[in-house]
Formats: C-alpha cells, sequence, structure tokens
C-alpha cells in the first residue's frame, strides 16, 4: 500500500466489517435465546390450559369419561400433540393423537392430576417439534436471521463506501505538510499548509509546521541579512586599507604616525570583527571556554564602568551606578567583565547627549540582579523577539552609523547562560531600554 489513506481506509473498514459482524452474531444469539423462552413459556401455558381442561371435564363428569376423551382428543388434533392419559397406577387409560416414531424429534412433559389433593392420574403430552407450529416459529426465526444478514450487508457496503472519503479527509493535512515538506526542501520558504478545524493532533502537526517554515524563512532572512551585514563591515575597513596602502605606494600618503595609527584602528576593527565572530560560533557550540571562581559582580561592574567613564563624558551621557553590597556569584570574572562592557557601550552609542545610563547590582530575591537601564532611543516592540539573535539590527542604516555588527548581544546572551543565568530585555521607542540579568548566588564569607 503506497499511500496512507488507503491503510486508514483498510483499517476503517476492517474496524467497521468487526463492529457490524459481531453486532449481527450478538442479534442472532440473544434472538435465539429469547426465541427459545418464548417457545418453552408458550408450551408450558398449553400443557397448563390442557391439564386445566382435563380436571375440569374430570370433575365435572365424576371420573374419567366420553365427555373428558372427547375434549383430549380435539386439543390433541388442533395443537398436533400426542397426550396420554395414565391412571392412579401409572397404567395407560387413553392416548390421543400420532404415536412418536422419532423421539429426536419430539419434547415430552409429564404432567400430574390432582383434585381435592388426591392423585387422579397423569398427563404425558409429547410436542413435536415438526408440527405447523413449530414451523411458523422457524419461520420467524429465520426471517429474523435473513432480515439481519441483509442489514449486515448493507452495512458493510456503507462502512466501505463511507471509509474511503473518510480517510482522504483524514489524512488531507498530512499529505498536504508531506507536500509543502518537499517545497520547502527545493527552497520554497513562503508555502504555509491550511490548519483544519478542530483541536486534534493533526491541527498541532500542520500548526507546528507552518511554525518551522515561518521560523525556517525568518532564519533565511536573517542569513541573507548576515552574508550583506559581514560584506558590509569587511568592505569598509578593507576599502580604507586599501587606499591607503595604494596611497603610501603612490607616495601621495605619507606614513607619517598619525596615518599609521589610522590604518592601526582599521585593522583593529577587521580584528574585532573576526574575534566577535568566534566568539558567537564558541558560544552557539557551547565550547566557550569558562572559568568558576567566586566572584564579587558588583566590584566586576565598577571596575568596568570606571573604565569607560572617559567614554560616557566625551558622549555626553550622564552615568550612575548603585550597588553597596558586596554581590557573590560564581562564574568567569573576565567574562562578566565583557558582559558589562558590551552592555554599557550600546547603552552609551543609543543614548543621546544629555541622556542618562544606570547601572545597579543588588540581590532583590534569590537570585542575583544586574541592571543597565538607559533612556536612550529604545527598540521597535517588533524587533524584541529578535534583537539576541546573531547580525539583527532592527534599524541597519542607523545600527551602521553608530558602529557594531549586532553580534554584542548574542555574545552576551551565551555567557549569561554558560553561568547558568538569564538575561530579559524591555524597550519602548523614545523612552529608553533595560535590561535585567539575574545570576544563581554563591555564598562566599570573603569581603574586599
Amino acid at each position: 500500500m503506497k499511500h496512507i489513506w488507503v491503510k486508514l481506509a483498510f483499517v476503517i473498514m476492517t474496524v467497521g466489517a468487526c463492529a457490524v459482524l459481531f453486532s449481527s452474531l450478538l442479534s442472532v444469539k440473544e434472538m435465539d435465546v429469547h426465541f427459545s423462552m418464548y417457545a418453552n413459556e408458550v408450551r408450558n401455558q398449553h400443557n397448563q390450559e390442557i391439564s386445566r381442561l382435563a380436571l375440569q371435564a374430570y370433575q365435572d363428569n365424576q371420573g374419567w369419561g366420553a365427555d373428558a376423551y372427547h375434549k383430549l382428543e380435539a386439543v390433541s388434533a388442533v395443537l398436533g400433540l400426542h397426550i396420554t392419559l395414565l391412571d392412579q397406577q401409572q397404567q395407560v387409560q387413553k392416548e390421543w393423537g400420532k404415536r412418536p416414531v422419532h423421539n429426536s424429534h419430539y419434547s415430552v412433559d409429564k404432567i400430574p392430576l390432582v383434585s381435592k389433593g388426591v392423585m387422579i392420574g397423569q398427563l404425558v403430552i409429547s410436542h413435536d417439534d415438526r408440527s405447523a407450529y413449530m414451523t411458523l416459529e422457524s419461520h420467524f426465526q429465520w426471517a429474523h436471521k435473513n432480515t439481519t444478514l441483509w442489514t449486515m450487508a448493507v452495512l458493510l457496503i456503507l462502512v466501505i463506501i463511507i471509509s474511503i472519503p473518510l480517510a482522504r479527509t483524514m489524512v488531507r493535512p498530512v499529505v498536504q505538510v508531506s507536500t509543502a515538506a518537499q517545497r520547502v526542501a527545493r527552497g520554497n520558504l513562503s508555502i504555509r499548509v491550511p490548519e483544519p478545524r478542530g483541536k486534534d493532533e493533526v491541527t498541532s502537526l500542520v500548526a507546528a509546521f507552518n511554525n518551522l517554515v515561518q521560523s525556517l524563512e525568518h532564519q533565511e532572512e536573517l542569513r541573507k541579512r548576515l552574508t550583506s551585514d559581514i560584506a558590509h563591515e569587511l568592505r569598509t575597513p578593507l576599502n580604507t586599507l586599501l587606499a591607503q596602502v595604494e596611497g603610501m605606494i603612490d607616495g601621495i600618503w605619507e606614513a607619517t604616525p598619525k596615518n599609521l595609527e589610522s590604518t592601526r584602528s582599521e585593522v583593529l576593527r577587521l580584528s574585532r570583527l573576526v574575534r566577535d565572530l568566534d566568539q558567537v560560533i564558541q558560544v552557539e557550540s557551547g565550547s566557550l571556554q569558562m572559568r568558576s571562581e567566586a566572584v564579587d559582580l558588583r566590584e566586576v561592574v565598577k571596575e568596568v564602568t570606571e573604565s569607560m567613564s572617559a567614554t560616557f563624558a566625551r558622549a555626553q551621557v550622564n552615568f550612575h551606578f548603585n550597588g553597596d553590597h558586596a554581590v557573590w556569584i560564581k562564574g568567569d570574572r573576565q567574562r562578566l567583565a565583557q558582559i558589562v562592557a558590551n552592555l554599557l557601550t550600546n547603552a552609551c552609542k543609543h543614548t543621546p547627549a544629555g541622556g542618562e545610563v544606570v547601572v545597579t547590582v543588588d540581590k532583590p530575591s534569590t537570585m542575583v540582579r544586574m541592571q543597565v537601564k538607559d533612556s536612550g532611543t529604545g527598540i521597535d516592540q517588533k524587533d524584541l523577539p529578535y534583537v539576541f539573535e546573531r547580525f539583527y539590527r532592527g534599524d541597519r542604516s542607523r545600527a551602521r552609523e553608530r558602529g557594531g555588527a549586532g553580534l554584542g548581544l548574542t555574545i552576551v546572551k551565551g555567557i549569561v547562560e554558560a553561568h547558568k543565568g538569564s538575561i530579559s530585555l524591555d524597550s519602548r521607542v523614545g523612552e529608553g531600554t533595560t535590561i535585567t540579568i539575574l545570576f544563581p548566588p554563591q555564598a562566599h564569607e570573603v569581603e574586599k
């Protein structure tokens, strides 16, 4: 079987057929049981009526006589029964009807006759199972079984007819997902599968597939943007270096210390970009080398902020540091300093002159918190889910003017997670950005 709907249709047919067969057999069996009970009840009622008739005739005639014999003979003829009347000594007194030839076709009932507490005889009634009455009952049973068989056949045909379109309908989303997956494999990331109605596993599968394709499409956009960004980031310093070197070769640009320093800054820019790319690769692969030691986070932040005070002064950005007590965590001092430097650099770049940047280090709960808050330009809400992705920049032209390749927050997030911490970002355009990092604390008794 090649198609899954064929397999599903076969399963539905099999289950439906088994259900129909089981219900039909159960119906026939139940009918046989109840019909047998009905036949026995009718026979018992006949026996009671015959015995009552015989006793009535006996009492009316004050003994067995022609009238009683005539009535029993009439009952035997009408019902097709063989009736034998025995006296008190169990001797045959009279019998009516055709005597059974094959006892296997007869059912014999012995009914004692008691009048005024005295046993006056016994009736032996033989019921012929092949009589007209029993034949009528057998015809009724056969009619019921025949009707059941026809009903079963019709139901089986309906099951076969319904199971095929039902299986196709149930499997259609899976087939659509399979077809769409093949088109995605060929590079078409714009395709989406319509979600079926209901909330079942198939609907969840379609939704998950659409989310996956959407994520792949977004990643493809980031990849294209990454290629463009890397090309731009490399093109600018390389073109500058090429122009400077050619100028030196042609003698129109002297190799003065100032000019060489300019060349050196472009080389450092390239080196920084390569270093950041290397760190991103290490972060994503989990191979970033990390030391594990007790570190006073407040002291680390304070050292970095002091070293960057001149940067904030040149940018005319007001800077404040809040942290009155030592807070100890377990981690790599150098990597933690790198986190602080990256966050403060971003805050300074995106905060206009006269703005404010506040760094807070405290322990408000069971976790150590470091928070960097600025009053800068902020980030658009649509860009917030992607700010930690590599090379992602909401306003690309503005980001390029202010420098940076969009790797800083990616590196920060990787280092934070390597310290078993978490990072979150809240921002409003025109109101500023707040980045909050939580680290698990490290108990330490040493005070600096």
